[in-house]
C-alpha cells in the first residue's frame, strides 16, 4: 500500500514538473510572436532599447558633471566669484566650420575661426581669474575643452533618443544601441585625461614634447617663433638642429605649424630636412609604445599647423619624415604609461638613424616634437 502511494506521489510530481516546463516554453513562445507582432512588438523592443540607452547616458552625465565639479573646485581657489556662470559658458561655445563650397582659402579660414575659439577661452579665463598663472590657466583651457566635449557628447546622445522617442522611429535606437558604448568609453577617457590635466604631469600625447625636451637640455639659445611654442638650437651627430616643441610645462599644443614655417623662413629655407615627431592612435592587435618611421607632416591637427609645414617644405623642396609612437585614445589623454615612457629611447635611436643616413655633417635638420606638452618643461 505505501509503495502504490510513493508511485502515485512520484507520478503527480513529475506531471507538475512537465506542466510548468511546458508553460513555460509556451510563454517563450508566446513572447516572441508578440514581439515579430508590428505594433506591440515594436514598443516592446523601443522600451527595452530606451532603457538601455538611457542608463548609457547617465553615465556619460556622470562624467560631465564630475568635469565640472573639478573645474569649478579650480575656479574657487583662484577667487572666481561664480565659476558656475564660466563653466556654462565654456561648455556651450562652439565652432562653426568655413564654407567649403567655395576652397579659396579654407585653410586661412578655418585658421582664424580656430584661434578665435582659442583666444576666446583664454580671455573668459582671464577675466575670470585676473592674477591666474600660466600653467594654471593652461590647465583650465584644457578643462575648458574636455567639458566642452562631453556637454556636447551628452546633447547629441539626448537630442537623438527623444527624437527617437518623439518619432517611435526604433531605426534611431537602433543606430544609438551601436554607437553609444564607444561614445561612453570615448567620455570616460576624457574624463580621467580632466584628472591628469589638473595635475599637471606629462600624458601620452606628450611624448613627442619629451623627446624634443631631450635635445633642448642641451642648447644655449631658446626663442619662441611662435606664441606658447619654443624653438632652440642644439648640435647633434656634428648637424645643427632646430629643435620645436609646445612651451612647457602648460597644458598646450602651442602653433607648431606656424612656428615650423617662421624658423625655415627665418633660416632661409637652408634646412635639410624636417622630421616630425607624435603620438599616434594604435589600432587593435598592436603594442603599446611600438614605433613607426613614415613619410609627411605627423600631427593631429584640423589642417591650419599641418599644412603651414607641408606649403614652406614644397617652397624648399624640404624633404619630411614623421616617427610616431603608437598608444590607445585614453592612453594618449591620460597619464604616459611605462611602454609609452620607454619609446622615447627607440625615437631617439630611429631620430639618429634618419639624421645619420639622410643628411650630411654640417646640414641644418628641423626637429619637430608635436603633443600636448603638459609637465614637460624645456
Amino acid at each position: 500500500m505505501s509503495i502504490l502511494i510513493a508511485l502515485a506521489s512520484s507520478s503527480s510530481g513529475s506531471s507538475s514538473y512537465v506542466y510548468l516546463n511546458t508553460l513555460f516554453f509556451v510563454a517563450i513562445f508566446l513572447f516572441y510572436m508578440l514581439l515579430a507582432l508590428p505594433g506591440p512588438g515594436t514598443k516592446i523592443n523601443m522600451m527595452f532599447l530606451s532603457r538601455g540607452i538611457e542608463a548609457q547616458l547617465s553615465q556619460i552625465e556622470t562624467y560631465l558633471k564630475d568635469s565640472k565639479k573639478k573645474m569649478q573646485e579650480v575656479l574657487a581657489s583662484k577667487g572666481v566669484q561664480k565659476p558656475d556662470e564660466v563653466i556654462d559658458r565654456v561648455s556651450e561655445i562652439f565652432t562653426i566650420d568655413p564654407v567649403s563650397v567655395e576652397p579659396t582659402d579654407i585653410i586661412g579660414r578655418m585658421r582664424l575661426m580656430l584661434r578665435t575659439t582659442e583666444d576666446k577661452i583664454r580671455d573668459i579665463m582671464e577675466l575670470s581669474a585676473p592674477n591666474i598663472d600660466p600653467v594654471t590657466r593652461s590647465k583650465l583651457e584644457v578643462s575648458a575643452e574636455v567639458v566642452n566635449t562631453l556637454n556636447m557628447i551628452h546633447k547629441v546622445i539626448r537630442h537623438y533618443l527623444l527624437s527617437a522617442k518623439k518619432t517611435n522611429s526604433i531605426f534611431i535606437l537602433y543606430q544609438l544601441q551601436m554607437v553609444v558604448p564607444q561614445l561612453v568609453k570615448l567620455s570616460e577617457a576624457y574624463s580621467k585625461a580632466m584628472n591628469t590635466f589638473m595635475k599637471g604631469i606629462p600624458v601620452g600625447d606628450s611624448l613627442g614634447p619629451l623627446v624634443a625636451a631631450n635635445l633642448l637640455m642641451n642648447s644655449q639659445n631658446k626663442w619662441n617663433p611662435s606664441r606658447d611654442t619654443v624653438a632652440g638650437e642644439v648640435e647633434y651627430e656634428d648637424r645643427k638642429l632646430v629643435v620645436v616643441k609646445a612651451e612647457g610645462p602648460m597644458a598646450t599644443v602651442g602653433r607648431p605649424g606656424e612656428a615650423v614655417a617662421n624658423v625655415i623662413e627665418e633660416y632661409k629655407g637652408n634646412v635639410k630636412r624636417i622630421i616630425t615627431i607624435d603620438a599616434a592612435l594604435k589600432l587593435e592587435g598592436e603594442d603599446t609604445g611600438s614605433v613607426a618611421e613614415g613619410t609627411g607632416v605627423a600631427m593631429g591637427d584640423p589642417g591650419p599647423e599641418k599644412i603651414a609645414i607641408e606649403r614652406v617644405a614644397v617652397k624648399y623642396g624640404i624633404p619630411i619624415d614623421a616617427i610616431v609612437v603608437k598608444m590607445g585614445m585614453e592612453e594618449a589623454i591620460t597619464e604616459m604609461r611605462k611602454p609609452v615612457f620607454d619609446a622615447s629611447s627607440k625615437v631617439m635611436d630611429m631620430l639618429r638613424r634618419i639624421i645619420q643616413e639622410r643628411t650630411k655633417p654640417g646640414d641644418l635638420v628641423v626637429v619637430v616634437g608635436v603633443g600636448n606638452t603638459s609637465g614637460v618643461a624645456q
